[in-house]
């Protein structure tokens, strides 16, 4: 038997948190102020440093239009074709953008090249640096504010955002020490080969975020386990046992969007009453996802200790582990 929580009953459990839809909002709006700020850097400086950290905006505008539709989509609850919600999509939004940040990655690469083979150096670098050093600001702001806000509301989508947010965070300041360094280099053929050494380092570390985003995405939607999450749901485990269990197995937990879905199976005494058994897995699903701090469902089927697998069962087995809780067999 399950039960949704949100910390409370209800059937809007797995429903969409708006506070993911009004974020991926705001962070579209402050990722096309960004774009801009960048943009008018590039075509005062001519730097390929700058036009690298501005094609990293380009593609973040974009995911992040991808972004807000992920997050209206899964905002709506559940229906006669999505029963479980349409949580997973956030995974979805996820590769994306780590498919996005690559492909920045791979144009930042070819704009230092073509630098560095022109030999063309950067000007008027002290008003680009100003706008650079402004846009690093608000980004780190915005990144932090995302990370905060998608932990909170477990949403894989804003969490992703918030690494390419702060990503872009520490591209501009690569920029910011790299365009800096160059004011004292007089020689501008030394200038412009600086230039683009730098943007193909950039390139190399934007493309390094491209791989774990899509890494974090692949891992959501196969299911893998989270270590973290077992290990809270062990000690809400713990923290609710009564002497009179006989057995915890069978534990799965995933990520569906901003959900928790998961079951595992109870053994209780034979001569329980219906009643006994419904509060204790009652109490066994609101304990795990108040220890997670999420809204989802925990299946918990019943066994009982006088079926044949489970009749020589100790009745004292120590605290329950990771491990016990998780294997699949009596």
């Amino acid at each position: 038997m399950g039960h949704d929580h949100d910390h409370a009953h209800g059937p809007a459990g797995l429903a969409g948190d708006p506070r993911v839809r009004r974020a991926a909002m705001i962070s579209l709006a402050v990722a096309v102020a960004i774009l801009a700020i960048k943009v008018c850097a590039w075509l005062i400086t001519g730097s390929a440093t700058v036009l690298s950290d501005a094609l990293e905006s380009v593609i973040h505008v974009a995911a992040t239009l991808f972004m807000a539709w992920c997050a209206r989509i899964s905002a709506a609850p559940p229906d006669a074709e999505h029963p479980f919600g349409h949580g997973r999509i956030e995974f979805l939004s996820a590769g994306f953008e780590g498919g996005a940040v690559g492909l920045a990655a791979l144009g930042i690469a070819a704009v230092a090249i073509e630098a560095w083979w022109s030999g063309r150096a950067p000007g008027n670098l002290d008003w680009g640096l100003a706008l650079v050093a402004g846009a690093a600001a608000v980004n780190a702001g915005l990144g932090w504010w995302l990370l905060r806000t998608g932990r909170a509301t477990g949403s894989p989508l804003l969490i992703a955002d918030g690494h390419h947010v702060l990503s872009d965070v520490w591209t501009s300041l690569g920029v910011l020490a790299g365009v800096g360094t160059m004011l004292f280099i007089n020689d501008p053929l030394m200038r412009g080969w600086c230039d683009a050494g730098l943007a193909l380092v950039l390139a190399g570390y934007v493309f390094w975020v491209a791989v774990r985003l899509v890494r974090g995405a692949v891992a959501g939607l196969l299911d893998e386990a989270d270590p973290q999450l077992l290990d809270r749901a062990v000690a809400a485990l713990n923290a609710v046992r009564e002497d009179a269990w006989r057995d915890v197995h069978g534990l799965r937990l995933r990520r569906d969007g901003a959900n928790i879905l998961g079951e595992l199976h109870l053994v209780v005494p034979e001569g329980w009453t219906v009643a006994q058994a419904h509060d204790a897995s009652e109490r066994v699903e609101r304990a795990i996802l108040d220890q997670i701090g999420q809204r989802g469902t925990i299946m918990v089927h019943l066994d009982h200790d006088g079926s044949h697998e489970y009749r020589y069962i100790p009745s004292d087995q120590g605290p329950i582990t990771v491990e016990s809780a998780t294997r699949m067999e009596a």
